[in-house]
């Protein structure tokens, strides 16, 4: 049997833009449950997807996310136009949550959730979903959709084994590679604005069980009631995963987690955002670990997500002296207090202030996301927030900004994205800091992965900072694809620079 696992994430209307060098931990993860109960997989990134390769595949799993429905079901039509009945399409990723998908696009099979469990009981029932939980399927012969109750989540973290294969995506040597090192979040505080209960007061460290039944975390997340409370990975199996990925020649790992600090903080189940505070001892561990790694291989580790409320001086001091000058990346989504509360924060914006300034005090380089159109958006909490954005602009490398969209098992599913004058007057402040922040660059010089050529200008290429930083148009660097050079930074733009290469 042999499965092709098709990288739709972040692919939006078709093809990847913003995010190219990012390889994501799912399809790995995917292709490392198939090979370990004999199935031979292959990943394959969207845009290199060919019709003819069908007849050579049983299984199709495709990997999306909310935003990538437009390019899943373009793709899912063109399979179908060209599979027999026994050729199967399963359809996971963050796409898979709502659980009538297969009645918007023509699969077989949708995974909701982890795939762990799910997917080798599929094999074992030679993928009849019937009564296999955390599955949506479609009934041909009564032509419905038939939906399983949804399953538990996995704790024995040991079943998580992806592949390390990363040759499957051609731009291995110069991407980010996400290695997960927790699943599941620890923010089950909930969302007040759809609170109607003054007296009420479970959740304020976090609960299992809401009276109201509102799903946990931020309002705009999904991640609680997907993934579950933060588990953590053992320490041998992340460093043999990134030692594995290092020999195969990647040179950028992100530490993947929706809160790194809540590496080996849980005794038990853990669903307090704020206590106890951060495994000092395990996360110097773990570094420590990785750093002689990275020395060994010449690669670099970056960190993906912290939760200010967690991020303290001691944990700054450890992160800078094994991941030096490395980016971090910190949520605040609205520079409004109470608007903070409202959507259900683990942190509030004075949390962050406090954590960018510690960043830069160590000389780590924070990025600082924000959503414009949240539930409970007004003109004030609008004013607040961009006020806050000028606080910390001093001390950031980046501000990110969404656009609000309800995603399937948030508390907000059913809210509409607020397009007013004061989603613009976010989106608009974002743009002006961000242009602000990359005239740093002027004049910099930078090492940098050359990935491929410029999509316009042939001679010129596209690469990436090896410490992290924004996308590089390299002047005449399309000779140098795959290797490794110094640039200059002679030009800056509102989502990349420009740079001129140093010759020896």
């Amino acid at each position: 049997m042999k499965a092709l696992i098709i990288d739709c994430l972040a692919t939006v209307d078709g093809k990847k833009l913003l995010t190219r060098d990012v390889i994501g931990a799912g399809p790995r993860t995917v292709k490392g449950i198939l090979k370990s109960e004999g199935i031979d997989a292959k990943i394959v990134p969207l845009e290199y997807f060919k019709v003819d390769d069908v007849k050579d595949y049983d299984l199709f799993f495709i990997s999306g996310m909310t935003v990538d429905f437009k390019s899943v079901k373009n793709l899912v039509d063109k399979i179908n136009e060209n599979r027999d009945e026994n050729q199967k399409i399963i359809i996971g990723g963050p796409i898979a949550n709502d659980l009538y998908l297969l009645e918007k696009i023509e699969g077989d099979i949708s995974i909701v959730g982890e795939g762990e469990i799910t997917i080798r009981e599929l094999i074992k029932k030679d993928f009849n979903a019937e009564n296999v939980e955390g599955t949506t399927y479609y009934d041909y012969d009564k032509e419905e959709l038939k939906i399983n109750p949804l399953r538990e989540i996995v704790k024995n973290m040991k079943l998580i084994t992806p592949s390390t294969e990363i040759e499957d995506y051609p731009n291995y040597f110069s991407a980010r590679v996400y290695v997960e090192v927790v699943r599941g979040c620890s923010n089950f505080k909930r969302a007040l604005l759809l609170c109607d209960n003054k007296i009420c007061n479970l959740c304020e460290n976090g609960t299992i069980r809401c009276p109201l039944n509102i799903n946990p975390g931020c309002g705009f997340c999904s991640v609680p009631s997907t993934f579950g409370y933060a588990r953590s990975r053992d320490l041998e199996d992340i460093l043999s995963e990134i030692e594995d990925l290092f020999k195969r020649g990647v040179k950028r790992v992100v530490l993947s987690a929706p809160d790194f600090l809540d590496y080996q903080r849980e005794d038990d189940i853990l669903i307090n955002p704020k206590e106890p505070h951060p495994n000092y001892e395990a996360i110097e561990e773990l570094l420590s670990n990785i750093y002689d790694l990275k020395i060994k291989y010449n690669a670099n580790v970056s960190i993906e997500n912290v939760k200010a409320n967690l991020f303290d001086e001691k944990v700054a001091k450890i992160i800078s002296k094994y991941l030096p000058n490395t980016p971090i990346y910190i949520g605040c989504e609205t520079g409004d207090e109470m608007h903070s509360k409202l959507l259900g924060r683990p942190s509030l914006p004075e949390d962050v202030l406090k954590a960018v300034k510690i960043a830069k005090k160590y000389n780590l380089r924070p990025q600082v996301y924000f959503i414009y159109g949240l539930p409970g958006q007004n003109l004030e909490s609008a004013i607040n927030t961009i006020n806050f954005m000028e606080k910390i602009k001093n001390y950031i490398d980046k501000i990110t900004v969404y656009k609000f969209k309800p995603l399937p098992m948030s508390a907000f599913e059913n809210s509409k994205p607020t397009m007013d004058k004061s989603s613009i007057m976010i989106k608009e402040k974002a743009r002006e800091i961000n242009k602000y922040i990359k005239k740093r660059y002027l004049g910099k010089k930078v090492e940098v992965i050359i990935s491929e050529r410029h999509f316009k200008n042939k001679k010129d290429a596209v690469g990436y900072m090896v410490s992290g930083g924004p996308m590089v148009v390299v002047k005449n660097g399309a000779e140098y694809i795959g290797k490794t050079v110094k640039v200059k930074i002679i030009k800056t733009y509102e989502k990349f620079v420009e740079g001129i290469i140093l010759k020896d």
